[in-house]
């Protein structure tokens, strides 16, 4: 038998599974191709899941679906032109000031004795001041770099009113979407998952809605600050701090310390004072602000958040970091039910051992003491 050929291994890969396979490269090069179309289509949806249980409050006060939708997205759009025509010009003069004063301000902070000797001996000091410059040369290119892409953003003004109105499409017909999703699926799943998805929902709108005023909150408490103890460009630290407050847990501490650090340009006691202003606001925030703004707590820890905000982050830039938290809470509802039923199976298990453990010994029929006669069959099986 050692000169017989070796045994041939034959395997047969049906079309259908490579029709399948190569049905799934297509889409995942089409995805690859127009990911920035797909994102600006994400952004749209989300949008329009943020603003869901408003219009859905109107609806239930006698509103159309449609009308309250147009309504919203009315208001909205309202709202964004005032604050940009009232706002861009007086913050946009600001940074500049702010940018140009950067060199300043920075050899002003380092001619203070607690910085002084750090940054010398590191060699930091020439290396900073010669970055601030080169930011100061380079602000009239920065502004043609600015117009030219508000032409640019003019230019696609086409492409903006397109995703808008596809996000207030999906506003008007989500429930219609959603029953129709459902109409594929058993009607006990859909029992058991329409609640999560109108929980899902829910989270998504109390958390980009919740974060959007509690950066405004920010902004107000940062401006009204630096405005009261003299520090320069009051408006724009409130811009920066509002910005940078949208980014859970991250934010508020990188805005805490540019305020700080502008306020070691006025004097010491100033930059104290606001050190010690956005400690309190921020445990105000923490354990009052979010509590009134949250209606339906995500229930996320600091650590969770800090992971999903990297993650998300890394994956889609600031916007990622920005709708971490809300997805995070999604993915956190969804595998809460998604593990329900083990969970119960487990607590019922563990109910059952111990009322097996403490219980007084009793007298047992021969053959009864394998298994309780109390437990349930499904129990009995995962026991066994």
């Amino acid at each position: 038998m050692d000169g017989a050929p070796p045994a041939r291994v034959q395997i047969e890969v049906p079309g259908r599974t490579l029709l399948v396979l190569l049905g799934f490269g297509v889409l995942v090069a089409l995805a690859i191709l127009s990911f920035g179309t797909l994102l600006s289509i994400f952004l749209a949806a989300v949008l329009a899941v943020g603003l869901d249980p408003v219009v859905a409050r109107m609806v239930v006060r006698g509103w159309g679906r449609g009308r309250a939708a147009v309504a919203v997205f009315g208001g909205l759009f309202a709202a964004v032109v005032l604050i940009v025509v009232v706002t861009a010009g007086p913050v946009w003069d600001e940074i500049q000031d702010f940018v140009r004063a950067l060199p300043g301000y920075w050899e002003e902070i380092t001619n203070l004795p607690a910085f002084h000797d750090a940054a010398s001996s590191t060699g930091a000091q020439d290396q900073v001041h010669g970055w601030l410059k080169d930011l100061v040369a380079a602000l009239p290119d920065a502004a043609s770099t600015l117009l030219g892409a508000a032409g640019a953003a003019f230019g696609s003004v086409l492409s903006l009113v397109t995703l808008t109105f596809l996000a207030l499409f999906l506003l008007m017909e989500r429930p219609t979407i959603t029953d129709w999703l459902f109409g594929f699926t058993a009607p006990a799943t859909e029992a058991r998952w329409r609640p999560v998805v109108e929980d899902s929902v829910g989270a998504v709108s109390s958390s980009l809605i919740g974060n959007l005023a509690v950066s405004l909150v920010a902004a107000v408490v940062a401006g009204l600050s630096a405005y009261v103890f003299g520090l320069p460009f009051p408006l724009v630290l409130a811009v920066i701090t509002g910005f940078l407050d949208l980014i859970p847990q991250v934010g508020a501490t990188v805005a805490a310390v540019i305020l700080v650090l502008v306020g070691l340009t006025v004097s010491t006691p100033v930059a104290i004072a606001m050190a010690i202003i956005q400690l309190i606001y921020q445990q105000v925030e923490n354990y009052i602000v979010y509590p009134i703004v949250y209606r339906r707590a995500v229930e996320l820890s600091a650590f969770t958040t800090i992971v999903a905000v990297l993650i998300a982050g890394a994956l889609l830039g600031v916007v990622g970091a920005i709708l971490a938290v809300p997805f995070a809470a999604v993915i956190k509802i969804a595998l809460r039910e998604a593990g329900r039923p083990r969970r119960e199976l487990m607590a019922a298990l563990r109910v059952a051992d111990g009322a097996v453990v403490t219980a007084p010994p009793q007298a047992e029929p021969p053959g009864s003491a394998d298994e309780p006669a109390a437990l349930p069959p499904d129990v009995v099986a995962a026991r066994d």
